[in-house]
């Protein structure tokens, strides 16, 4: 009786819905959980950036900061489906189960059919893997375009069409754009191309492969150069790499993200503050990449200083890139893992992975030939990786190709197994014991646990689900893990506002402020609580203490315009918002609110023009419809202010004041019984109005004969 063997794509096919399967079941399970709200740290501003890019916007003054590629990739699926969140992790647990597809196209051609299958089968229960995709970075875009970018280089060298060798350059190109430190392959690429095409090419065509490639990569980075030129008068498309270099290399490092003395935790922050230092200690304005280079250069003279003490940090940063941890950055795992019950599956783990992947790498070093391609990627993403520092999201687009190397030595193992080689079976469990030993036994110069800055990140996902008191659970387990964490005092305090506790919220910020006295963003929350307690010279003082620090401070100007708008000083509130229109020209918020001091200033023809660019910008902004409408009807175009008060309503049909200024303008047009309908709407929606309307002599019988009753305004 013969034995039906399954093909190889049958297969493949099977694993690529298991994978889907997993994931989808996973994005069940984390839409209500901290992972799906605002987990990752810098995800808000992703998303922001995005929304700008939609309105046709390039820019957004945190670019600066942010991943290049991300912003974009957003940008596309808000295009494709509209503005969802969920449509992101969907289209990554997507992308993610095509990557099993990808590296069994890989592995398959560089190994054979049965790596491929094994490799992608280990990737679909990958559980780090299936964890990112439900985050808001780009780490699964990553993986995909690295292993894209691999697969068109193995078809470009198959077919030798030199079109692919620029497709393959373009891909490169995406993959810095998403993770910079990949560039360092470029130095290892020429190295296969001679050795691969040496033999069935010329020099003259290697070259000329070669050159293709890397036009087809800087046509990728020249529009983003071009546009942060332009727009920021930078050449450099990331301006991090500097900071992150002396993070990895200085006297207090440990080889995995710590924050340098009166550096902020947060991403953003921390590039901020890091160029606020460099001015200080040089003592001159610098452009963030002239800081860039400060701390780049401060991080060599450390290495140049205590050469000793340098070697045995890289030493720990090549254990720790093969060590089991999984070391957070922003995220941590671990701890969120416990989110997520699909996390109680025996997923495959880099502590399995990695042994077997070491074996691997060790059989595969002799073979030549196109292996020495994700040889000389995986070397060179190593070296990448630990000139910085550790982390598990660093780390995770080189592990495919560590799992195709796994998958080769169990088969291999498999292999001297069924031949019953003695000896080799002996020489490989022997190494793979102690390799197993080395990676996966606990050691206290290695321990990584979830920190205070993850715990902190984990109070601010609770915070944006309004579970306030998880929130102070996860804030007051930052504090204990690091009693000097000024952004979980902050935070802490953010929660307290929102839950009204305006006592402890004061007193969570002026501890913050206590720690870092130049927290602009804690000075106006604080502002914010004195303004809701009506203490409003306290609040004025934090909100001008905020732009002594930090004078492009939006917020502040919006809020310390509110204040004064509110006081009567129209003249200091609206020099505020054209302040704040300098630094985001496109709120409508703000040009509603700047209409509204021309209005009081008696500049009506002005204040209509504010309100309608703040409806070009804002279609649907019931506020600037109501607010245009008012003045149209001060200025008497009552046809006009009629007209706008009808789409204020049709956008929100229960406000009472719209229905009683409707019904002042229909009766100045003798539409009395239009009037009338309105007028009891207001009553209806606002029954107060209905003694108004008795004092000024009303009837609603007779309106020909009533008084009218005065326009409301908007405040």
């Amino acid at each position: 009786m013969s034995v039906k063997v399954v093909r190889p794509e049958a297969l493949l096919i099977g694993i690529f819905i298991l994978a889907l399967f997993i994931r989808l079941l996973y994005v069940t399970q984390i839409i209500s959980t901290p992972i799906f709200y605002g987990l990752a740290t810098d995800a808000e501003k992703y998303d922001t950036f995005a929304l700008h890019i939609l309105k046709g916007s390039f820019i957004y003054k945190e670019s600066l900061y942010l991943n290049p590629l991300y912003p974009f990739f957003l940008t596309f699926i808000y295009l494709l489906f509209g503005y969802s969140h969920l449509s992101v992790i969907l289209i990554q647990g997507i992308f993610d189960s095509l990557n099993c597809i990808l590296i069994y196209y890989i592995a398959s051609t560089l190994f054979n059919k049965r790596v491929g299958i094994i490799a992608a089968f280990i990737y679909a229960c990958y559980g780090i893997a299936i964890f990112y995709t439900g985050i808001f970075l780009s780490t699964t875009a990553e993986i995909f375009l690295t292993l894209l970018f691999v697969t068109s280089l193995l078809i470009a060298q198959e077919r030798m069409r030199l079109p692919l060798f620029l497709i393959a350059g373009i891909l490169f190109g995406l993959v810095v754009a998403a993770r910079p430190n990949v560039m360092v392959f470029l130095i290892f690429l020429p190295l296969w191309l001679f050795n691969v095409l040496k033999d069935t090419l010329r020099v003259e065509k290697v070259i000329k492969v070669s050159l293709l490639f890397l036009v087809g990569f800087f046509l990728v980075l020249s529009p983003i150069i071009i546009r942060n030129y332009l727009i920021e008068k930078r050449l450099f498309y990331s301006i991090q790499g500097g900071l992150s270099f002396y993070i990895g290399n200085n006297p207090k490092a440990t080889g995995t993200f710590m924050t340098p003395y009166g550096i902020s935790y947060s991403p953003i922050e921390q590039v901020k503050n890091s160029i606020d230092y460099a001015e200080k200690e040089l003592g001159k304005e610098l452009t963030a990449p002239q800081a860039s280079r400060y701390w780049f250069v401060k991080g060599l003279k450390y290495i140049k200083s205590h050469p000793l003490d340098a070697l045995l940090l890289y030493g720990k940063k090549c254990a720790l890139f093969w060590r089991n941890e999984e070391i957070g950055l922003n995220i941590n795992y671990t701890l969120s893992k416990s989110l997520a019950p699909i996390f109680q599956l025996p997923f495959f783990t880099f502590g399995i992975i990695a042994p077997f992947a070491i074996i691997g790498i060790v059989l595969s070093i002799t073979k030549g030939g196109n292996i020495l391609l994700i040889n000389l990627f995986t070397f060179s993403y190593m070296i990448s990786v630990i000139i910085f520092f550790i982390s598990e999201r660093y780390r995770l687009p080189v592990v495919p190709f560590l799992i195709m190397y796994c998958s080769y030595s169990l088969c291999w193992l498999a292999k001297i197994t069924v031949a019953k080689k003695v000896r080799e079976i002996l020489l490989g469990s022997t190494f793979l014991i102690l390799l197993f030993l080395a990676i996966n036994q606990p050691f206290a110069y290695f321990k990584q646990g979830p920190s205070s800055p993850d715990y902190n990140n984990l109070g601010v996902a609770y915070n944006n689900m309004k579970h306030w008191d998880e929130a102070i659970a996860a804030f007051e387990k930052s504090l204990s893990l690091d009693p000097q964490n000024v952004h979980a005092y902050y935070n802490l305090g953010n929660v307290y506002y929102k839950k009204g506790s305006h006592e402890e919220a004061i007193d969570k910020y002026a501890k913050a402020l206590t720690l870092d006295p130049e927290f602009a963003d804690a000075h106006h929350n604080l502002g914010l609580v004195y303004d809701t307690l009506g203490t409003v010279d306290k609040a004025a003082q934090e909100y001008q203490r905020v732009l002594s620090i930090d004078p492009s401070h939006l917020n502040a100007h919006i809020n310390l315009g509110n204040l004064y708008r509110a006081q009567g000083l129209y003249q200091e509130a609206g020099n505020h918002y054209l302040k704040a229109l300098e630094i985001e020209p496109n709120s409508a918020e703000v040009l509603n609110n700047l209409g509204l001091v021309y209005g009081k200033q008696g500049r009506l023809n002005q204040a209509i023009s504010t309100f309608s660019s703040a409806l070009a910008v804002k279609p649907d902004h019931e506020e600037a419809y109501y607010n245009r409408g008012t003045a149209y009807g001060r200025l008497g175009r009552i046809d006009e202010a009629i007209a706008d008060l009808k789409k204020a309503l049709a956008i929100n049909p229960n406000r009472a004041e719209v229905h009683h200024n409707l019904g002042i303008f229909y009766y100045k047009k003798g539409m009395h019984k239009e009037a009338l309908t309105e007028f009891k709407q207001a009553v209806i929606l606002n029954p107060d109005l209905a003694e108004s309307y008795k004092k000024l002599g009303m009837n609603t019988r007779t309106p020909r004969q009533e008084k009218v009753p005065r326009e409301e305004n908007v405040h």
